[in-house]
């Protein structure tokens, strides 16, 4: 058993592997019974008995550490895996604990592609897919936050993201993560070991160019305890190259006919005099 904790905002734990390094806040590793070597035989299979006892009158709060699986061969050292070797394990004790979730940014999110990074962005060019949030979490329990996020156009008219965390992500104690979710769901059709499931993912959304406002309405709280609430609004803008172009044409061509407009309307009021001024300019 090893403790993990966070590598960035995001979802990737970090194995604390070294054998002197210091057991966290949060570890398991006191409190859970796992063996530590267990023989498989050739072609078969193996359960493997593992416990967690915590003491009576223990705090509450979120306790979770990670197994690492090994295999070695009879002879002696260790054979490589093909799958994972990690589970994380996590449990909770229930009672009065401290529940603090702060909104660090919301808006517009693009994910990572194409050697640019994930990150918000308040102009976008390119059609963004994703609504994101950063929470940092102060408190001594993971959080798996709820709610909605509605999206309104400069017309009024709104969309409904129903889930912002589809995916039932924790936000790790102490970490800031972020939350990303769609503005439109793909459902896709996935067969995987001869049997079929559904897969979602990001597309394209229906956003016309123009400023946007979002507003993010979440929950969390642990059972027991009090339902705290994440409201927070955030606008951006989206427009694409296109729609700038054509709107510098438009401002140009309007800019040329107003500076007609104004030199016709002085030609008449101060007549050829004005004509002749503007030769000698």
């Amino acid at each position: 058993m090893v403790d993990f904790t966070f590598t960035d905002d995001g979802g990737t734990p970090k194995l604390m592997l070294a054998e002197d390094a210091p057991q966290t806040t949060w570890s398991l590793k006191p409190y859970m019974t796992v063996p530590k070597n267990v023989t498989v035989p050739p072609l078969g299979t193996k359960s493997l008995d593992m416990s967690i006892a915590i003491p009576a009158g223990h705090g509450a709060g979120s306790y979770y550490s990670a197994i690492v699986y090994a295999a070695g061969s009879s002879e002696g050292g260790n054979v490589g895996l093909s799958a994972s070797g990690v589970s994380l394990v996590f449990t909770s004790i229930p009672g009065k604990v401290n529940e603090d979730l702060k909104i660090e940014n919301f808006g517009a999110y693009h994910l990572a592609k194409s050697g640019k990074e994930a990150g918000y962005a308040y102009i976008n060019t390119d059609k963004p897919q994703s609504i994101a949030y950063t929470l940092k979490n102060n408190g001594n329990v993971t959080e798996a936050p709820v709610g909605s996020i509605t999206l309104k156009n400069m017309f009024g008219q709104e969309q409904i993201i129903s889930d912002i965390n589809p995916n039932k992500s924790l936000a790790l104690i102490g970490q800031t993560r972020t939350f990303t979710a769609c503005i439109k769901l793909k459902t896709a059709e996935v067969e995987f070991g001869g049997s079929k499931s559904k897969s979602t993912d990001c597309t394209e959304p229906d956003l016309w160019p123009g400023l946007y406002t979002a507003t993010l309405e979440g929950f969390y709280g642990q059972n027991g305890n009090n339902t705290k609430e994440l409201i927070k609004t955030a606008t951006f803008w989206y427009l694409p190259w296109w729609f700038i172009l054509v709107m510098t044409v438009i401002i140009l061509v309007a800019a040329f006919y107003i500076w007609k407009l104004v030199k016709a309307v002085r030609l008449k009021m101060y007549g050829p005099q004005y004509k002749k001024q503007t030769r000698r300019k």
